[in-house]
């Protein structure tokens, strides 16, 4: 039987060389099948990733954390957030890429370099609370860095490490969390059809899919010929791709088929006449790189330009159908930067990116009477909440009309005593 008496803290030393920064030496011990010990050495880093043994020992505590799983907790008392952070970081951490990379970036620029020398009963709620109303940033920013460190906590319960019933993450509010900064752009469909007339292949194909299917942009890029079934008009949505980074989709309601109409189906297949053959079959690749075209840039370079174009300018005029600059460039060859005058009075049109398909994609289908539960499906959301109070909004002629008959209803008694 494992001796669960015995809690092991390991032996840091300072080992000389010849050449380079001297290096931290743990010693430590690990418990065979048969219940022996076998002694163990590893290098933990040179003085100059940490200066002193203070330094070191906390780069230890994650290994430390491991090594006693069998022993009393009582012992952990003294286990610092930077410990949890290493653990999580090697154990928990999501598989999918974006993911992945926001959480890391939130521990490792925010959450480690405050809270990674704190013991876990010191961190209390307001001192949460105050540090992250001090940051300039969005509240919700503010709101996926509690969300990592309250899946911190939870994971130090499940470990034993933190006995507290309640995870103090939930009492630390972010005001204004879940308020926009910013109104989601819907399009008219006039405002579609002038965009669409001012991108050329392979943007225009994507915008359509975009707009006609809702997918997400990480979707559409990812695409491959073998997602689609032609002949039963529909396509499996199965993989992402983000940074170059291929990978699963959101949710596990992302996963789905969804139907394609014929005659998305008819710019589809002339597409693929004019689209790169690749080993891969992806649908929208780059002759460059044989790989995925990078929706950021299409979005940079040509969804937003497309979109000021549809501004009045007083150096372009409207509709002008170009990136809105100056009329001539400079002396030395140069082009100016893009109009003030334009950004200014760009609007909505200045916030135009793929999300937007997708925001108008759900209005317009709350425009053809689809049950709310058809749209939920059709957006491939996990939470039917989601569909109704995060996308779209009603159209202007929608809620127009809508107002114009309680008027009519208001109005028409005193018409009548006219």
């Amino acid at each position: 039987m494992i001796d669960r008496t015995r809690y092991q803290f390991g032996s840091l030393s300072l080992k000389k060389r010849a050449k380079g920064a001297d290096v931290w030496e743990f010693r430590y011990y690990e418990t065979q099948a048969d219940n022996t010990r076998k002694r163990k050495a590893t290098f933990i880093g040179t003085t100059t990733q940490y200066k002193n043994k203070s330094d070191a020992r906390i780069a230890v505590e994650a290994l430390l954390l491991r090594l006693n799983e069998e022993k009393p907790q009582h012992h952990l008392g003294a286990v610092t957030f930077g410990a949890i952070c290493d653990r999580y970081i090697e154990e928990e951490l999501p598989e999918r890429y974006s993911t992945r990379k926001s959480y890391l970036s939130n521990i490792k620029l925010h959450i480690r370099p405050r809270w990674e020398r704190y013991l876990l009963h010191q961190i209390r709620p307001m001192v949460v609370e105050s540090w992250l109303k001090k940051m300039e940033m969005a509240p919700k920013t503010k709101a996926h860095i509690r969300g990592v460190m309250h899946l911190k906590f939870e994971c130090a319960g499940r470990w034993e490490l933190f006995n507290d019933r309640r995870n103090p993450m939930q009492m630390v509010r972010v005001k204004d969390s879940t308020k926009r900064s910013q109104r989601p752009t819907v399009l008219t469909v006039t405002e579609y059809e002038a965009i669409l007339a001012m991108l050329k292949e392979p943007y225009r194909t994507m915008v359509i899919v975009a707009q006609c299917l809702g997918l997400r942009v990480s979707e559409i890029a990812a695409l491959q010929w073998q997602d689609f079934d032609f002949e039963h008009q529909q396509l499996l949505v199965q993989r992402s791709i983000v940074n170059g980074q291929v990978g699963d989709v959101k949710t596990e309601y992302s996963r789905d088929h969804v139907p394609l109409h014929e005659s998305l189906v008819k710019v589809l297949l002339e597409w693929s006449k004019q689209a790169l053959p690749t080993e891969e079959g992806w649908v929208f690749a780059s002759p460059l790189t044989n790989r995925p075209y990078q929706p950021t840039e299409i979005q940079k370079r040509h969804l937003r330009p497309a979109g000021w174009c549809l501004v009045e300018c007083p150096k372009c005029g409207v509709g002008s159908g170009v990136w809105c600059r100056q009329d001539r460039p400079t002396p030395n060859g140069a082009r100016l930067p893009i109009h003030k005058e334009r950004r200014a009075s760009a609007g909505k049109f200045g916030s135009i990116g793929w999300h937007t398909f997708r925001h108008t994609y759900r209005s317009w289908l709350d425009e053809t009477g689809a049950p709310m539960k058809v749209q939920q499906e059709l957006m491939r959301h996990a939470s039917i909440q989601t569909t109704m109070n995060v996308y779209g909004q009603a159209m202007a002629s929608s809620k127009r009309e809508a107002n114009g008959k309680v008027v009519e209803m208001v109005l028409k008694p005193m018409k009548a005593s006219a």
